[in-house]
Protein backbone atom coordinates (compact mmCIF):
# COMPACT_ATOMS: atom_id res chain seq x y z
CA UNK A 1 0.00 0.00 0.00
CA UNK A 2 2.94 2.26 1.16
CA UNK A 3 4.35 1.86 -2.43
CA UNK A 4 1.46 2.42 -4.20
CA UNK A 5 0.65 5.47 -2.57
CA UNK A 6 4.26 6.69 -3.11
CA UNK A 7 3.48 5.87 -6.76
CA UNK A 8 0.65 8.03 -6.73
CA UNK A 9 2.00 10.86 -4.93
CA UNK A 10 4.99 10.90 -7.26
CA UNK A 11 2.36 10.83 -10.29
CA UNK A 12 0.66 13.83 -8.88
CA UNK A 13 4.43 15.54 -8.26
CA UNK A 14 4.88 15.06 -11.70
CA UNK A 15 1.67 16.10 -13.25
CA UNK A 16 2.22 19.33 -11.92
CA UNK A 17 5.58 19.99 -12.79
CA UNK A 18 4.39 19.25 -16.35
CA UNK A 19 1.55 21.42 -15.65
CA UNK A 20 4.24 24.31 -14.51
CA UNK A 21 6.44 23.39 -17.99
CA UNK A 22 3.49 23.91 -20.26
CA UNK A 23 2.29 26.86 -18.63
CA UNK A 24 6.09 28.55 -18.95
CA UNK A 25 6.63 27.51 -22.26
CA UNK A 26 3.01 28.74 -23.55
CA UNK A 27 4.41 31.89 -21.77
CA UNK A 28 6.94 32.34 -23.11
CA UNK A 29 5.66 31.28 -26.88
CA UNK A 30 2.79 33.96 -26.18
CA UNK A 31 5.79 36.91 -25.30
CA UNK A 32 7.87 35.20 -28.34
CA UNK A 33 4.84 35.65 -30.43
CA UNK A 34 3.54 39.30 -29.02
CA UNK A 35 6.97 40.94 -29.27
CA UNK A 36 7.83 39.65 -32.39
CA UNK A 37 7.67 42.26 -35.11
CA UNK A 38 6.87 44.78 -32.68
CA UNK A 39 7.83 47.82 -31.36
CA UNK A 40 7.55 49.59 -28.06
CA UNK A 41 6.77 53.28 -28.57
CA UNK A 42 5.48 56.11 -25.83
CA UNK A 43 2.08 57.24 -25.85
CA UNK A 44 0.07 59.96 -23.87
CA UNK A 45 -2.84 58.76 -21.05
CA UNK A 46 -4.73 61.87 -22.35
CA UNK A 47 -5.02 64.39 -24.86
CA UNK A 48 -2.14 67.47 -25.07
CA UNK A 49 -2.58 70.81 -26.24
CA UNK A 50 0.14 72.90 -27.90
CA UNK A 51 2.64 74.72 -26.15
CA UNK A 52 2.50 72.17 -23.03
CA UNK A 53 5.92 71.63 -20.99
CA UNK A 54 5.46 67.91 -21.10
CA UNK A 55 8.32 67.28 -17.43
CA UNK A 56 4.89 67.43 -15.19
CA UNK A 57 3.35 64.59 -17.07
CA UNK A 58 6.18 62.45 -17.07
CA UNK A 59 6.36 63.03 -13.60
CA UNK A 60 3.20 62.16 -12.88
CA UNK A 61 2.85 59.11 -15.29
CA UNK A 62 0.76 61.09 -17.99
CA UNK A 63 2.18 58.33 -20.26
CA UNK A 64 2.58 54.47 -20.94
CA UNK A 65 4.39 52.41 -23.44
CA UNK A 66 2.77 50.11 -26.07
CA UNK A 67 3.52 47.92 -28.44
CA UNK A 68 3.12 48.21 -32.05
CA UNK A 69 4.09 46.45 -35.03
CA UNK A 70 7.17 47.42 -37.07
CA UNK A 71 5.25 48.22 -40.16
CA UNK A 72 2.61 51.07 -38.47
CA UNK A 73 5.31 52.78 -36.29
CA UNK A 74 5.45 56.42 -37.24
CA UNK A 75 8.50 58.11 -38.26
CA UNK A 76 10.11 59.61 -35.35
CA UNK A 77 8.29 58.17 -33.00
CA UNK A 78 9.10 58.83 -28.97
CA UNK A 79 10.20 55.15 -27.62
CA UNK A 80 11.45 56.26 -24.32
CA UNK A 81 10.51 58.95 -21.24
CA UNK A 82 13.73 60.46 -21.28
CA UNK A 83 12.76 62.08 -25.07
CA UNK A 84 9.98 63.77 -23.62
CA UNK A 85 11.78 65.47 -20.65
CA UNK A 86 12.32 69.42 -20.82
CA UNK A 87 10.18 69.26 -24.46
CA UNK A 88 7.30 71.29 -25.05
CA UNK A 89 4.63 70.67 -27.12
CA UNK A 90 4.98 72.26 -30.58
CA UNK A 91 1.65 70.56 -32.30
CA UNK A 92 -1.55 68.71 -30.53
CA UNK A 93 -1.04 65.39 -29.35
CA UNK A 94 -3.62 62.66 -28.82
CA UNK A 95 -4.13 60.43 -26.42
CA UNK A 96 -2.91 56.70 -27.07
CA UNK A 97 -1.27 58.29 -30.49
CA UNK A 98 2.51 57.42 -31.19
CA UNK A 99 4.33 61.14 -30.36
CA UNK A 100 6.69 61.99 -33.41
CA UNK A 101 9.73 64.00 -32.43
CA UNK A 102 8.28 66.16 -34.86
CA UNK A 103 5.94 67.26 -32.45
CA UNK A 104 8.35 68.61 -29.55
CA UNK A 105 9.72 71.97 -29.48
CA UNK A 106 12.71 72.90 -26.98
CA UNK A 107 12.99 75.71 -24.42
CA UNK A 108 10.61 78.52 -23.38
CA UNK A 109 6.79 77.98 -24.33
CA UNK A 110 5.40 79.85 -27.78
CA UNK A 111 9.24 79.47 -29.09
CA UNK A 112 9.23 77.16 -32.22
CA UNK A 113 12.80 78.05 -33.71
CA UNK A 114 12.08 81.20 -35.66
CA UNK A 115 15.44 81.96 -37.54
CA UNK A 116 17.39 85.93 -37.23
CA UNK A 117 15.51 88.13 -39.93
CA UNK A 118 12.40 85.49 -40.53
CA UNK A 119 9.10 85.52 -39.46
CA UNK A 120 6.76 82.06 -39.13
CA UNK A 121 4.26 82.20 -41.21
CA UNK A 122 0.94 80.25 -40.39
CA UNK A 123 -1.36 78.23 -43.62
CA UNK A 124 -3.74 75.65 -43.57
CA UNK A 125 -3.38 72.97 -46.46
CA UNK A 126 -5.27 69.54 -47.89
CA UNK A 127 -4.31 66.45 -47.98
CA UNK A 128 -2.42 65.98 -51.36
CA UNK A 129 -1.41 69.62 -51.55
CA UNK A 130 0.54 68.75 -48.05
CA UNK A 131 2.03 65.75 -49.26
CA UNK A 132 -0.59 63.49 -48.19
CA UNK A 133 0.46 64.32 -43.85
CA UNK A 134 4.48 63.26 -44.67
CA UNK A 135 5.84 66.33 -44.25
CA UNK A 136 7.69 66.65 -40.29
CA UNK A 137 8.86 69.35 -38.71
CA UNK A 138 12.05 70.05 -39.68
CA UNK A 139 11.99 69.24 -43.14
CA UNK A 140 12.46 71.31 -46.33
CA UNK A 141 9.18 72.18 -48.52
CA UNK A 142 9.00 73.79 -51.41
CA UNK A 143 6.06 76.26 -52.62
CA UNK A 144 4.39 75.79 -55.82
CA UNK A 145 1.60 78.36 -56.97
CA UNK A 146 -0.62 78.41 -59.80
CA UNK A 147 -2.08 81.80 -61.10
CA UNK A 148 -4.63 82.34 -63.35
CA UNK A 149 -4.64 83.80 -66.89
CA UNK A 150 -4.49 87.67 -67.17
CA UNK A 151 -2.36 87.59 -63.46
CA UNK A 152 0.09 90.79 -64.08
CA UNK A 153 3.89 89.67 -63.93
CA UNK A 154 6.63 91.94 -63.48
CA UNK A 155 8.80 91.82 -66.38
CA UNK A 156 11.69 91.20 -63.94
CA UNK A 157 9.96 88.50 -62.43
CA UNK A 158 9.54 86.92 -65.48
CA UNK A 159 13.00 86.74 -66.48
CA UNK A 160 13.98 84.71 -63.29
CA UNK A 161 12.72 81.26 -65.58
CA UNK A 162 13.21 82.81 -69.24
CA UNK A 163 15.15 84.41 -70.93
CA UNK A 164 14.49 87.95 -72.53
CA UNK A 165 14.57 86.38 -76.16
CA UNK A 166 12.29 83.32 -75.01
CA UNK A 167 9.99 85.77 -73.46
CA UNK A 168 9.49 87.26 -76.60
CA UNK A 169 8.99 84.21 -78.17
CA UNK A 170 6.97 82.82 -75.86
CA UNK A 171 4.62 85.55 -76.31
CA UNK A 172 4.77 85.37 -80.24
CA UNK A 173 4.24 81.82 -80.07
CA UNK A 174 0.54 82.16 -77.94
CA UNK A 175 -0.33 85.34 -79.48
CA UNK A 176 0.74 85.28 -82.88
CA UNK A 177 1.59 89.26 -83.57
CA UNK A 178 3.25 91.16 -80.84
CA UNK A 179 2.26 95.13 -81.38
CA UNK A 180 4.45 96.37 -78.72
CA UNK A 181 7.77 95.23 -77.99
CA UNK A 182 7.87 92.55 -74.93
CA UNK A 183 11.24 94.57 -74.25
CA UNK A 184 9.23 98.03 -73.74
CA UNK A 185 6.85 96.60 -71.63
CA UNK A 186 7.02 96.68 -67.66
CA UNK A 187 4.05 94.53 -66.37
CA UNK A 188 3.16 91.69 -68.58
CA UNK A 189 -0.34 90.18 -68.47
CA UNK A 190 -0.22 86.21 -68.85
CA UNK A 191 -2.39 85.17 -71.38
CA UNK A 192 -2.28 81.85 -69.67
CA UNK A 193 -2.23 79.86 -66.52
CA UNK A 194 1.14 79.32 -65.35
CA UNK A 195 2.89 77.42 -62.16
CA UNK A 196 5.81 78.41 -60.75
CA UNK A 197 7.98 77.57 -58.08
CA UNK A 198 7.07 80.32 -55.43
CA UNK A 199 9.28 79.87 -52.62
CA UNK A 200 12.11 77.29 -53.88
CA UNK A 201 12.79 76.24 -50.10
CA UNK A 202 12.04 76.85 -46.29
CA UNK A 203 11.84 74.86 -43.43
CA UNK A 204 9.42 73.52 -41.69
CA UNK A 205 9.06 75.06 -37.75
CA UNK A 206 5.65 73.32 -36.75
CA UNK A 207 2.82 71.32 -38.44
CA UNK A 208 -0.08 69.35 -37.31
CA UNK A 209 -0.54 66.49 -39.62
CA UNK A 210 -3.88 64.92 -39.49
CA UNK A 211 -3.65 61.70 -37.44
CA UNK A 212 -2.73 58.03 -37.91
CA UNK A 213 -4.50 55.73 -37.67
CA UNK A 214 -3.91 53.07 -35.13
CA UNK A 215 -5.32 50.28 -36.59
CA UNK A 216 -3.85 50.54 -40.08
CA UNK A 217 -0.78 52.80 -39.62
CA UNK A 218 -1.79 54.69 -42.36
CA UNK A 219 -2.14 58.69 -42.41
CA UNK A 220 -5.49 59.90 -42.01
CA UNK A 221 -7.66 62.28 -44.15
CA UNK A 222 -7.83 66.13 -43.64
CA UNK A 223 -5.84 68.94 -44.02
CA UNK A 224 -2.06 69.80 -42.30
CA UNK A 225 -1.55 72.96 -40.56
CA UNK A 226 1.86 74.33 -40.68
CA UNK A 227 4.48 77.30 -39.80
CA UNK A 228 7.24 77.78 -42.23
CA UNK A 229 10.23 80.07 -41.26
CA UNK A 230 10.19 82.28 -43.99
CA UNK A 231 12.21 85.45 -45.39
CA UNK A 232 9.69 88.66 -45.24
CA UNK A 233 9.86 89.04 -49.34
CA UNK A 234 8.78 85.34 -49.66
CA UNK A 235 6.09 85.58 -47.10
CA UNK A 236 4.52 88.62 -48.51
CA UNK A 237 4.57 86.57 -51.47
CA UNK A 238 3.09 83.00 -50.20
CA UNK A 239 0.13 85.77 -48.08
CA UNK A 240 -0.62 87.38 -51.87
CA UNK A 241 -0.81 83.51 -53.50
CA UNK A 242 -2.96 82.45 -50.91
CA UNK A 243 -5.77 84.96 -52.13
CA UNK A 244 -4.62 85.51 -55.77
CA UNK A 245 -3.32 82.18 -56.85
CA UNK A 246 -5.72 79.47 -57.70
CA UNK A 247 -4.06 76.79 -55.94
CA UNK A 248 -0.50 76.45 -53.25
CA UNK A 249 0.70 72.91 -53.07
CA UNK A 250 4.26 71.73 -51.43
CA UNK A 251 6.57 69.34 -52.43
CA UNK A 252 8.86 67.35 -50.09
CA UNK A 253 12.46 68.25 -50.57
CA UNK A 254 15.10 65.53 -49.79
CA UNK A 255 17.74 65.85 -47.24
CA UNK A 256 20.50 65.98 -49.56
CA UNK A 257 19.42 68.87 -51.33
CA UNK A 258 17.31 71.29 -48.73
CA UNK A 259 17.91 74.33 -51.11
CA UNK A 260 15.76 73.32 -53.53
CA UNK A 261 16.09 73.35 -57.60
CA UNK A 262 16.20 75.71 -60.25
CA UNK A 263 13.40 75.06 -62.60
CA UNK A 264 10.96 76.86 -65.30
CA UNK A 265 7.36 78.09 -64.66
CA UNK A 266 4.92 76.09 -66.39
CA UNK A 267 1.81 76.63 -67.94
CA UNK A 268 -0.24 74.07 -67.95
CA UNK A 269 2.76 71.73 -69.05
CA UNK A 270 6.25 72.97 -69.11
CA UNK A 271 6.99 75.50 -71.65
CA UNK A 272 9.35 73.56 -73.74
CA UNK A 273 6.53 71.12 -74.10
CA UNK A 274 4.03 74.00 -75.52
CA UNK A 275 6.14 76.66 -77.80
CA UNK A 276 9.53 75.08 -77.71
CA UNK A 277 11.53 76.98 -75.11
CA UNK A 278 12.91 76.74 -71.61
CA UNK A 279 15.66 77.61 -69.31
CA UNK A 280 19.53 77.51 -70.81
Amino acid sequence: MRSRGLVVAIAVVLAVLAAVGVIVYTNQVEKSVTEENTVLVVVSSQDIPSNTNLNSLVETGGFQEIRVPESALVAGAVTTLDELRDRVTSAPILANEQIPLSRLGEGTLNTVGISEGHVGLGIDLGGPESVNGLVQRGDNVVIYATFPKGTPVLKASLKTFLEPAQIEELFQAVSGTSTTPVSDQNILFMPFDFTMALVPSVTVLAIQNPPVDQASGRQGGGNSTLVLDMLPDDAESVVFANTAATSLWLGLLPPENEEGYESPATVGVPFTRIVGVGTK
